[in-house]
């Protein structure tokens, strides 16, 4: 991912060993904007108009030790939201209790003023990817995939996106609690990232939209193989999730979203792959509009199943959306 540096404010608390021109050149001349203060003459209000993104903060600055100039940071309502790397010296690293002190990072001084911009960088990085990440799964969210989704666009190489839904998990849900629903999307996620890990390799990504939403991606040439082993493994040991009444029926008594009594199946899945193999895709609006008209149709069939794009292979034809496998859950008598 590329994270712009564009304008992103530092806020600078210097000593008299970090307070240099050339510290505060090299972070402006990397896209940054420097603001220096003390903590006694900081003006939050300003700050809090236009915030900066990342402290950073030296031991000695007010005549604080690292420990206090942390606790202070942290108290205060504005600034301790803010992802923190201290500068202190070499001397005092094994003094310091790392563990509880509650920074993000550290530089020691002497440093190499190159040296301070790569660890900013990697910093709001670490944080970018820790805030996108669902909190369940630990899968990245929708701001990697929407990244994941434009290089791939833009590097014009063949590939294979696939949104997968979890279909009636909403229902086992309200039968059986979210204790229960996590367990189930946590399975999802271990299937997933094994399965694209063992066919796809480095060329894949699984990512985490929310609820019982997925995406995952590889090349064409792995996709098919990639759904149908993830659906197999999936219907596979789902039903273990059931009770052993419900599991026996193939269905829970629960209700519709307008309040009335309905049977629903064992969960299953519903998997849309949108491709650029044969038609091209610009922008991943597109993916998204051709993946919603998928899945439409996938939900449609009963058991679990993965709908594949078929654009520029029958054009103008209704049924150029074609079905490529379906998985039907086993009868149980």
């Amino acid at each position: 991912m590329n994270h712009s540096s564009a304008g992103r404010r530092i806020l600078l608390l210097p000593n008299e060993l970090t307070s240099t021109p050339a510290l505060s050149s090299a972070l402006e001349k990397a896209g940054y904007q420097v603001v220096e203060g003390h903590l006694s003459q900081l003006a939050l209000h300003e700050l809090v108009h236009d915030p900066p993104c990342l402290v950073l903060a030296a031991e000695g600055s007010g005549g604080h030790s690292v420990e206090t100039l942390t606790r202070t940071l942290k108290l205060d309502a504005f600034l301790g939201r803010l992802p923190l790397i201290v500068f202190v010296r070499d001397s005092r690293l094994n003094d310091v209790d790392w563990g509880s002190l509650g920074v993000d990072d550290f530089i020691t001084v002497p440093y190499r003023t190159e040296d301070v911009v790569h660890r900013v960088r990697l910093c709001l990085s670490r944080l970018t990817r820790s805030l996108d990440a669902n909190p369940l799964t630990r899968l990245p969210g929708n701001t990697t995939i929407l990244c994941e989704t434009t290089a791939r666009i833009q590097s014009q190489q063949p590939f294979a996106l696939a949104y997968l839904d979890i279909d009636n998990f909403k229902s086992f849900n309200d039968r059986y609690g979210y204790g229960r629903g996590d367990e189930v999307l946590i399975v999802a996620c271990r299937i997933l990232t094994t399965v694209v890990g063992e066919l796809a390799g480095s060329e894949g990504f699984v990512g985490h939209v929310g609820g019982d939403d997925f995406v995952f991606m590889s090349r064409p040439d792995t996709i098919d193989a990639i759904c149908e082993t993830i659906i197999k493994r999936f219907d596979l040991v789902i039903p273990d999730f059931y009770d052993r009444e419900d599991r026996l029926k193939g269905y829970i008594d629960s209700v519709d979203r307008r309040g009335n009594k309905e049977q629903f199946p064992i969960m299953s899945l519903s998997i849309a792959v949108v491709t650029n193999e044969r038609s091209p895709i610009a922008h991943p609006g597109d993916v998204s509009k051709i993946a919603s008209e998928l899945k439409k149709r996938a939900k449609a069939m009963k058991g679990s199943v993965y709908v594949k794009d078929q654009r520029g292979q029958a054009v103008g034809e209704t049924h150029s959306l074609k079905t490529d496998s379906i998985t039907q859950l086993p009868t149980t008598s």
